[in-house]
């Protein structure tokens, strides 16, 4: 049975299903004002507000050419939503797989408040052929 939460959380993904948002503001609606993102938990640091969040998901769609999922699992324990995906990146010409997990929590306005990803940050960097710092610059400036 997929509770208010994870309806929440399984739309907000599913507008990253099949290649980026054409409008990333309008996809990032379902996240509260001061929300934080964490694309690597614990190695990069949350980015913290949604404005900032737009930004910082725009910036990566300037530096990873598309991307795509698999849902594979999901688990909601109160207003936690556990996501099990497989991820997909295109940069360069190749695809590449991402294995993660996404922690989303949902505060009582029916917004999302927090989102983490965690995966394995090395493999994501030997499968592209990027350094840390380059990883790093993916969700940030240049």
């Amino acid at each position: 049975m997929t509770t208010d939460n994870e309806n929440i959380v399984l739309g907000f993904i599913a507008q990253f299903e099949n290649g980026w948002p054409p409008d990333i503001d309008a996809a990032m609606a379902p996240l509260a004002e001061d929300a934080s993102y964490q694309m690597v938990v614990p190695t990069f640091e949350p980015v913290r507000g949604r404005a900032a969040i737009v930004e910082a998901i725009e910036n990566m769609t300037k530096k990873v050419d598309d991307q795509k999922h698999d849902m594979l699992n999901v688990a909601t324990a109160g207003n936690v939503v556990f996501t099990e995906r497989c991820d997909y990146s295109l940069r360069g010409g190749n695809w590449v797989p991402i294995p993660l997990v996404a922690v989303f929590e949902v505060n009582g306005e029916g917004k999302i408040s927090a989102w983490r990803e965690y995966l394995d940050v090395y493999n994501n960097m030997k499968q592209h052929g990027h350094s840390f710092e380059e990883m790093e610059k993916t969700i940030g400036g240049d």
